[in-house]
């Protein structure tokens, strides 16, 4: 059972993080769009392009990291660092008081805030979850995946990171300001 769980989590965050890398790259706009919301976070005129580069590769290689068994435990390492320097900017912006929108999944029209913390941190938690479930300890052994409850676990994951993506909008609908 623990199995499907850390394949659900895996695939939830893979569903994630290949969303926020295509929503910056899907176009020029985009593009210069995310590089410009650096700026929010302190990052120099000079040095954004690399750090937008960094951000969407450190992206796409934990989608693909997540998938294969073999490689789900780096890709979880990297979902979590990622995760971690996140937070870490999205905390110090939020410190500074620095008007910011959260450019996660493409533009938005809500400003960073304690949510996207919180998010972060129930993200932190998927992580860890997927840890446990992708430990050798949990190996299916020679009676291998079950295909129906392999299937039932990705669905799940995919609406709940559906779920992840929406978020902004999910709280600004349950909370407005």
């Amino acid at each position: 059972m623990i199995a499907y769980i850390g394949f659900a989590c895996r695939i939830l965050l893979a569903v994630v993080f290949l969303a926020a890398a295509v929503s910056k790259v899907r176009g020029r706009r985009a593009r210069a769009e995310f590089r410009a919301s650096l700026g929010a976070f302190g990052v120099s005129p000079r040095r954004r392009p690399a750090v937008a580069a960094a951000v969407i590769t450190g992206e796409l290689a934990t989608a693909v990291l997540l998938v294969a068994d073999v490689t789900a435990l780096a890709g979880l390492a990297a979902g979590a660092a990622l995760l971690a320097a996140f937070t870490m900017a999205i905390g110090a912006a939020l410190r500074r008081g620095t008007p910011a929108s959260c450019r996660c999944f493409g533009a938005s029209a809500q400003p960073l805030g304690r949510r996207h913390l919180v998010r972060n941190a129930i993200l932190l938690s998927v992580v860890a979850l997927g840890v446990t479930g992708a430990s050798p300890a949990t190996a299916l052994g020679a009676a291998g995946w079950d295909p129906a409850a392999l299937l039932l676990s990705g669905f799940v994951a995919v609406l709940l990171a559906a779920l992840v993506i929406s978020y902004d909008d999910l709280v600004a609908a349950v909370l407005p300001r």
